[in-house]
């Protein structure tokens, strides 16, 4: 019987990876004088790049449940990057991003694409882009 790496696993190594990612992200916002986390940040970016939408659809963007999503809301909106529009009810508040939450976003992303970039530097254009293929192929499988 073949003996289980555990260390040569995808989701080991799924898992360790996006961790490094997180923390390299973090400082590097932390660079910016804001305490907003990478989680944070990608919710500003689907509000930002999906418009103004409802806690639950943010959820199912997210892959996250709703009350984990209205958290990290709450914490926007505390920061004021982020403001609740009134609906029937408070799960139907439509959540939009702020001027300040916009710039934010620019921001961030900014510092994201310095982190992705630092991080491929060790593949070619074309192993990178074959990477994000395979990535997303196994993304779509397991949904």
């Amino acid at each position: 019987m073949e003996k289980y790496v555990f260390t040569d696993s995808i989701g080991y190594l799924t898992t360790t990876i996006s961790r490094i990612l997180q923390q390299k992200l973090q400082a590097r916002f932390k660079n910016t004088g804001s305490s907003t986390t990478p989680e944070q940040w990608r919710l500003l970016v689907v509000i930002s790049n999906e418009g103004e939408m409802n806690q639950s659809q943010i959820a199912e963007l997210q892959h996250k449940d709703r009350a984990a999503i209205k958290r990290l809301i709450d914490h926007l909106e505390k920061k004021k990057l982020v403001t609740r529009k009134s609906g029937k009810d408070s799960r139907s508040h439509i959540i939009a991003l702020t001027q300040e939450g916009t710039k934010m976003v620019q921001v961030f992303t900014e510092a994201s694409k310095e982190t992705v970039n630092e991080a491929l530097s060790c593949f070619t254009d074309e192993e990178a882009k074959t990477l994000n293929q395979l990535l997303n192929k196994l993304l779509n499988n397991i949904k």
